[in-house]
């Protein structure tokens, strides 16, 4: 024979090629795996980084605006005592009374959220002592007033200590305040890098993913068909998912309408109750401050009840809600001649503030219904809300313009409602003023009242 034969071997040899190719296969799927549960990861860690941070900027925000309430009801104390020094009328003591009521309950909600910061609980503490000596000085000259030891009265106010204890007041109250607002500074700065971090993690991730993805395209030309059915399967479950966030969506939405519903009803039933108190009490004095009560209860269970808030945005579209309010307000005219008419364009209002809204617009029109129009006088009440501008920036206008025989001059400096609006009037730091509608027709000068609104900086939204 002119050629050997070879023995073909009983044992085949592993074809390695192969086999690497699968192992190369294999771990791009690990890679991509690994930097897919790396995002998830670092997602989720953000998001609760986020929910912190959100929770503390609230925390924060809340003993600023606690500290600034009591210096409120410390100011509204010394007010009514200076009023009462200066005209001797006993007037002049309900916002002292109320102020001096109301500060100490502000500062021990301000001392319950400041108690796990030992710089700001030391304020407070210090607050307390001082509106100890505050309130010291105000009830001995209240005393002395009553007393008819006016000149008494008035160089204690005079003296340094009254005075040096409001400004100790105020200076706590304003180092409370910068410590919050450099906390805040520094959890939004810490959250900055906190996102920008994460963010470029995110970007490193998905760019791995992509290369990764872009590996596996390479070795898997001949799989196209099994990868569009993979994606076609992955669409249909971001498609499901989307579908079941929406419906999460409007389950939340559903939910919050049904709280602010209770809420409205819980009101009402508070409202009934004033009612049956009302009928047995005795006094003419108690049975009318009752069903005051009653009536500005009622108007604020009826705005919490119609609440339709955007979850998105915290707003509300403000016509339906106020054509709303304003049809419930119609039913205390009981059938006299008063039109109410609404006149503004599509606005949106922030929710936090849309129940301080429906009070205003309730206290101002009853007041219009009640004093506008003595004895079946028929009449007209117009409710405008428009854009404006204030001291250069965008703001909201409100106005309520009626054409009645005016408002008494004691109405105006008067009664609980007054007080309740410039109190709500200096939350929302607006501004107020009066004047008559129609000053050139004689009997029905009418009255106008314009209230300005800044804008205000919306709260941060919570993760």
């Amino acid at each position: 024979m002119s050629a050997q034969v070879r023995p073909r071997s009983r044992f085949p040899i592993p074809v390695f090629p192969v086999f690497g190719a699968r192992l190369r296969s294999a771990t791009t799927t690990i890679i991509a795996i690994g930097v897919v549960a790396v995002a998830v990861v670092l997602a989720a860690w953000i998001n609760q980084q986020a929910r912190q941070t959100a929770d503390r900027v609230s925390h924060a925000i809340e003993i600023r605006e606690r500290a600034e309430r009591f210096l409120g009801r410390m100011r509204d104390a010394e007010t009514g005592q200076r009023g009462f020094l200066l005209t001797g009328e006993a007037d002049y003591l309900d916002p002292f009374t109320e102020g001096r009521g109301a500060a100490g309950p502000e500062l021990d909600i301000l001392a319950a959220l400041a108690d796990a910061d030992p710089v700001q609980k030391e304020r407070v503490a210090k607050l307390r002592a001082d509106m100890g000596v505050k309130f010291s000085e105000l009830d001995r000259t209240i005393a002395l007033e009553r007393a008819g030891r006016r000149a008494e009265a008035l160089a204690l106010v005079r003296s340094e200590d009254g005075i040096a204890a409001m400004d100790r007041l105020r200076e706590t109250v304003q180092a409370i305040q910068q410590s919050e607002n450099v906390r805040l500074r520094s959890l939004y700065s810490r959250e900055e890098r906190r996102r920008l971090w994460g963010s470029t993690g995110i970007v490193v991730a998905l760019a791995g993913l992509a290369f990764a993805a872009w590996q596996q395209l390479r070795r898997r030309q001949r799989r196209s068909n099994a990868l569009a059915i993979s994606n076609a399967e992955l669409e249909q479950i971001v498609s499901e998912r989307t579908r079941q966030l929406e419906s999460e969506r409007l389950r939340i939405e559903a939910l919050l309408r049904d709280v602010n519903h209770r809420v409205g009803n819980n009101l009402a039933m508070v409202s009934a109750l004033l009612n049956v108190q009302s009928r047995q009490a005795r006094e003419p004095a108690v049975k009318t401050a009752l069903a005051q009560a009653q009536s500005r209860i009622q108007a604020i269970a009826a705005g919490q009840r119609r609440l339709r808030l955007d979850i998105e945005t915290d707003e509300i579209d403000a016509r339906p809600y106020m054509e709303d309010l304003l049809a419930e307000i119609g039913k205390t005219a009981e059938g006299r001649p008063i039109r109410i008419e609404l006149d503004m364009e599509s606005i949106r209002l922030p929710g936090r503030d849309a129940v301080s809204f429906v009070v205003i617009v309730n206290e101002l029109v009853t007041n219009a219904i009640k004093h506008a129009f003595p004895d079946g006088m028929a009449g007209r009440i117009v409710i405008r809300f428009a854009p404006t501008e204030h001291e250069g920036e965008p703001a909201l206008a409100m106005s309520i313009e009626d054409d009645g025989v005016g408002m008494p001059a004691e109405t105006a400096s008067k009664g609980l409602g007054q007080t309740v609006i410039a109190s709500l009037l200096r939350s929302m730091r607006a501004t107020l003023n009066t004047e008559p509608a129609h000053p050139e027709q004689a009997g029905r000068t009418g009255t106008r009242v314009t209230i300005v609104f800044p804008k205000r900086e919306a709260l941060p939204a919570q993760a």
